[in-house]
């Protein structure tokens, strides 16, 4: 199984967070709902850079961000 680099950062914006869950269908190993439901990332390393991307580009508030810690540069989705 492919890990995405460690020094991924993903961030979910719980101010557009609806809950939906999409990110949990794509990329389970990510995230996980909160008391709220909306989502919360419990491990970056826990899908594929793919997968978590994917997750990302189907959330239908766009929440999830995604990007390179060292460098602070966004991941296209």
């Amino acid at each position: 199984m492919k890990r995405p680099p460690p020094q991924l950062h993903i961030e979910v914006d719980h101010d557009r967070c609806v809950g939906n869950g999409m990110c949990l269908t794509f990329a389970p190993g990510v995230f996980q709902p909160n008391a709220r439901r909306q989502s919360e990332v419990i491990d970056p390393e826990g899908d594929t850079l793919e997968d978590i991307l994917v997750a990302a580009e189907n959330c239908p508030t766009a929440a999830i961000s995604v990007t390179d810690a060292a460098t602070g540069e966004p991941y296209e989705v």
